[in-house]
């Protein structure tokens, strides 16, 4: 087993509920959630569509990033999410973070994800499920903020699991 951090997000339907069901689909699937971030509300970008809900997750995996990156696209499929190009709404976006300490690059995967050091709405929930140094980057997520804006990015009352 290792960890692996994916962050999730949605900004149509439902959105906590698109939220709730990524959770336990990818459990179903060998992904179980080990730790949940809060659930941060996110201005969208462009800025021509509805806010974001998102949130990151610590799974415990047997599955390889590979596989774990064709779950994440199954859930998504599942959850109603079709093609539809870049930054453009979505009922879910699953993105595979971190995966231990392995570094990925293939065409169909870079792990750590390229762009986590430029997205506040990342690295918001990032931080409370990794505190420390994050794997491979040698940086905590706190460390990154420092260089993005976080305006208009809100921690919310939505719960994705009890107790948390």
């Amino acid at each position: 087993m290792s960890e692996a951090i994916l962050a999730l997000g949605s900004n149509l339907g439902d959105r906590a509920a698109n939220l709730r069901a990524a959770l336990d689909l990818l459990a179903e699937r060998g992904a179980p959630a080990e730790r949940v971030s809060s659930v941060w509300e996110t201005p969208p970008v462009p800025a021509d569509q509805p806010r974001y809900l998102n949130a990151v997750v610590a799974v415990e995996t047997e599955l390889s990033p590979e596989d774990l990156l064709a779950v994440a696209k199954e859930v998504e499929h599942l959850l109603g999410r079709r093609p539809s190009g870049h930054w453009r709404p979505r009922p879910i976006d699953i993105d595979l973070l971190f995966c231990g300490e392995r570094e990925v690059a293939s065409e169909a995967l870079t792990v750590p994800h390229p762009r986590i050091a430029e997205r506040a709405f990342v690295l918001l929930p990032l931080a409370e499920v990794v505190e420390g140094t994050l794997p491979v980057l040698g940086r905590t997520a706190a460390d990154l903020l420092d260089g993005t804006d976080t305006g208009g990015h809100e921690r919310t009352a939505v719960r994705l699991r009890s107790g948390r």
